[in-house]
C-alpha cells in the first residue's frame, strides 16, 4: 500500500482535487455531512480571500493633467 503522502503528491501533480473526491465519497453515505464539509471548505476559502484582499493595496491611476 502506498503512503498517503505519495498518493496526495501524485494526485496534486495530476491536478486531481482530493478534497472534492473525499467529500463526494462521503456524500454517498452521509449527504448532510458532505454538505457541512462543503460549507466549511467554502468558508475557509472565503476567509482566505478576505484575508488576502485585506493585504492588497489598491492601485491608483496616475494623476494626469487633462488638456
Amino acid at each position: 500500500m502506498l503512503p498517503v503522502e505519495e498518493l496526495l503528491k501524485k494526485a496534486e501533480e495530476l491536478g486531481i482535487n482530493v478534497e472534492d473526491l473525499i467529500i463526494d465519497a462521503i456524500s454517498r453515505h452521509d449527504p448532510p455531512e458532505a454538505t457541512k464539509l462543503r460549507l466549511k471548505l467554502v468558508e475557509d476559502i472565503w476567509l482566505n480571500v478576505r484575508s488576502t484582499l485585506g493585504k492588497v493595496t489598491p492601485s491608483r491611476p496616475p494623476k494626469r493633467r487633462i488638456r
